[in-house]
């Protein structure tokens, strides 16, 4: 959410503003720069960047660099903060080859909540951090889960939020 009308963010609006927070890393933003990375038109940026400016997350000067706002970094930075944790899991945690976990990466980062987010970190950290847990995981993908009863023991389906209770108790 933003400081001027409390909507969440689009994904694409989140796009830009993601672009605009790597990019001003390295210095000036500018509409060109942004339009090449996301293979989009100077004037779907400029519309893009105007509607990010009149929610007070970036500043533009006509035909000149686009800067962020002190929440438009925040929210930037957070934005790759869960592009880097979902990528670390797709890619080094789960197996994926790099270009088939990006198209993924984009579409969850977009759902990740700030509740979510720190845990998905923890067990991102957990994972890599023991080298025995992760070469059991990577085991088990590799095997192609031939073993299907092996992987449904836990009992997916079966947590109380599945069976309704956690429904129920908030009702009460």
């Amino acid at each position: 959410m933003n400081a001027v009308n409390s909507a969440p963010l689009t994904p694409s609006q989140e796009n830009y503003l993601e672009w605009v927070y790597r990019f001003s890393e390295n210095g000036d933003v500018r509409v060109s720069d942004i339009a090449k990375k996301l293979g989009v038109s100077l004037p779907s940026v400029s519309r893009a960047v105007s509607t990010l400016a009149k929610m007070g997350l970036l500043t533009h000067e006509s035909y000149g660099k686009i800067g962020m706002t002190e929440e438009g970094k925040t929210i930037g930075k957070s934005i790759v903060r869960r592009d880097k944790c979902l990528t670390k899991l797709l890619v080094d945690i789960l197996g994926m080859e790099p270009e088939d976990a990006d198209p993924e990466v984009h579409r969850l980062e977009h759902l990740i909540s700030g509740r979510v987010l720190p845990r998905l970190e923890i067990l991102v950290h957990y994972a890599v951090s023991d080298p025995s847990w992760l070469e059991g995981l990577h085991r088990k993908i590799d095997a192609g889960f031939e073993n299907r009863e092996e992987v449904y023991q836990f009992g997916i389906g079966e947590t109380p939020i599945h069976k309704g209770a956690v429904t129920e108790k908030r009702n009460k």
